[in-house]
């Protein structure tokens, strides 16, 4: 028998998070402050440009799709271009995504800005317009939404930083609120352990949670191997992440897969299929 679709499209991934599965509230990243932690852009300095790509397949198709005439959309592909100016005290960037799934479409505008409020502490804003097209089965396959977040990052000693970020408050994307607390600490020189716990704040802790967690290792100077995990109790999926990159002094690429599974029935994916997602990515540092 088959499930039914998702009413909510899944976050957009970069490929930094697509190879640490998620996780990151609490690293220092200038491209993703706009989708994870905004509070993060208020430690560095200088421009960037990043693009971003990935596209989604589905693995072990079971039988019952053709049964149920339920054929996975071919057209899975999701964009996003990144733009960071962090020249002067308040320092943010835009965003511009497109996401295609499945036959669910989200477009999206961010703003964010992130300013120090003690000597290794940073407290930002993110601001998102957006814009679904849900499958025409649904009864508003149109909706439109302005989703706020306020994220906060500390850094504790040359090991340790930490990280809260609080999504959409306001809850105007029902079923997106979020909490996160996370923590990255290095040791050994060359190892970073990153991790991530949260909850959809309007329900029982116990019932909505989540969490996701990473080990990266760098190579030499410029090389980056992830791997990660993360279970998402609010969506009912699990699943791993691995990545690697190569970040210069100006230009950088980066490689990374995710792969979904889904545990509750509410979703597109049925028993025992998977969702591989492939992401790509360049950024240009000013």
């Amino acid at each position: 028998m088959g499930q039914s679709s998702w009413a909510q499209i899944r976050e957009f991934q970069t490929s930094r998070l697509a190879s640490t599965a998620g996780a990151g509230v609490a690293s220092i990243l200038s491209t993703e402050a706009a989708l994870l932690n905004p509070a993060a852009s208020a430690f560095f300095t200088g421009s960037s440009f990043s693009y971003q790509s990935y596209s989604t397949a589905l693995k072990h198709e079971n039988d019952s799709r053709t049964a149920n005439n339920d054929d996975f959309s071919g057209r899975n592909n999701s964009r996003g271009l990144f733009v960071s100016d962090h020249d002067g005290p308040l320092k943010g960037g835009f965003a511009y995504l497109t996401q295609d799934e499945n036959n669910f479409e989200r477009r999206q505008i961010i703003a964010h800005s992130a300013a120090a409020i003690g000597e290794q502490t940073s407290m930002g804003l993110s601001y998102r317009y957006i814009q679904d097209v849900l499958p025409k089965k649904y009864p508003h396959s149109h909706r439109t939404a302005h989703q706020v977040s306020l994220g906060f990052s500390h850094i504790l000693d040359e090991s340790t930083i930490l990280g809260l970020v609080i999504i959409d408050p306001n809850r105007s994307t029902r079923g997106e609120e979020r909490v996160f607390a996370g923590i990255q600490y290095a040791f050994a020189s060359r190892f970073t352990l990153i991790a991530d716990i949260g909850s959809q704040f309007t329900k029982d802790v116990k019932d909505k949670h989540i969490w996701r967690a990473a080990v990266q290792l760098q190579l030499f100077d410029d090389f980056f191997f992830r791997v990660g995990q993360f279970y998402d109790n609010v969506r009912g999926t699990k699943g791993t992440g691995w990545g690697v990159g190569w970040i210069g002094p100006r230009l950088g690429v980066e490689f990374a897969q995710k792969i979904s599974d889904q545990f509750v029935r509410q979703g597109y994916i049925y028993r025992d299929e998977s969702l591989v997602d492939t992401s790509l990515s360049a950024i240009i540092k000013f």
